[in-house]
């Protein structure tokens, strides 16, 4: 056998394709993985769409994947036929300054992201990746649960390092789907207190159950004065897992003197920065870009633990990734959808 099914991107704003291409030859540092579960999010909306990444194409997306083993390049020893893995993403460089200070993302030779930019992912019956990406991931965390780890709890830990949290303050989180959720529960981790943005009833109920501390519905109180009622002084840190000008405008509105914005989700929207009030009240705008292999280790460990809380709401079928991918759109999930991938 040497075909799989796989959903191909083949062209930008059009469906993917679900069709049979050739399964991937490994080289000899290589590791070709059999795929049980992906995980998609905003940044395949995009890809869709045609801008953020945009890759060659046709191209096999997926960049949250989770399986087993198939087979070893010659020189890996890490890695055997039947281990359960998961990903760490970018294909870095190893030895630059970014990648010896655990800011991988940054690295200034990277060379791809797997399901994103330059090599095939998870949107697919198999996959090929460098030993050195891969990671054992723990009989006690479902391929389903497993899958997302590689994007949206390393994001959210890389995130809250970001943030440099400390325990007692109070962090503001805008949304609750699949970054919002698993932020209210490693900021919690980390020992803060959450307030969490949603823009319904049913979103509040599911915050609450996650851990938040307190919840607002904005679409019923105003935001700012809430948190003001709460904190007294602001929060100390914002963290906007959407990107646009109202939730920025929010986040920098709720924001204590010396406050931190850590930008985790974008849109296409730019907001109108005033510099005085950043200056004059000593706050900071950081960004955060998914997270290096170091982060996995310790997004596997949160995911391992017995008190996480299932993230994923939401699974289709691999071919049904159009399916899923309008259900993301459309803002019907109240966590991580996961398509799931059959023999």
């Amino acid at each position: 056998m040497n075909s799989m099914k796989a959903s191909v991107l083949h062209r930008c704003g059009e469906p993917l394709i679900y069709e049979e291409v050739t399964i991937p030859t490994i080289g000899a540092d290589e590791v070709l993985v059999k795929n049980k579960a992906c995980g998609i999010c905003g940044t395949d909306l995009h890809i869709v769409d045609g801008w953020g990444y945009v890759p060659e194409l046709p191209f096999i997306q997926g960049h949250e994947p989770a399986g087993i083993v198939e087979a070893v390049g010659e020189r890996v020893t890490r890695f055997k036929p039947g281990d359960r893995v998961v990903t760490n993403n970018f294909f870095t460089c190893g030895n630059c300054v970014y990648c010896r200070t655990n800011r991988e993302t940054q690295c200034i030779a990277l060379d791809g992201i797997l399901g994103v930019l330059k090599h095939n992912g998870g949107f697919a019956q198999y996959f090929k990746i460098p030993s050195k990406q891969l990671f054992t991931l723990p009989d006690n965390i479902t391929f389903h649960e497993g899958s997302i780890i590689s994007d949206a709890v390393v994001t959210c830990v890389h995130a809250a390092q970001q943030a440099r949290l400390v325990p007692g303050e109070h962090v503001l989180i805008v949304s609750v789907g699949g970054l919002g959720g698993t932020l209210i529960q490693i900021c919690k981790k980390y020992g803060a207190k959450t307030i969490v943005l949603v823009r319904s009833d049913i979103k509040k109920k599911r915050a609450e159950d996650l851990g938040a501390d307190y919840v607002i519905n904005t679409r019923e109180k105003n935001a700012v004065e809430e948190i003001s009622a709460i904190t007294g002084i602001g929060v100390s840190c914002a963290f906007d897992c959407v990107g646009d000008v109202d939730t920025m405008s929010v986040c920098m509105d709720s924001l204590a003197n010396g406050g931190r914005l850590v930008i985790v989700g974008y849109s296409q929207q730019r907001y109108p920065l005033d510099p005085r009030r950043v200056a004059v009240h000593e706050l900071e705008i950081i960004g955060s870009r998914c997270g290096g292999r170091q982060c996995t280790s310790e997004a596997i460990e949160f995911v391992a633990s017995p008190d996480w809380i299932s993230m994923v709401t939401d699974v289709f079928p691999l071919k049904e990734a159009n399916e899923a991918l309008r259900h993301l759109r459309e803002g019907k999930a109240m966590g991580r959808i996961v398509l799931t991938i059959d023999d």
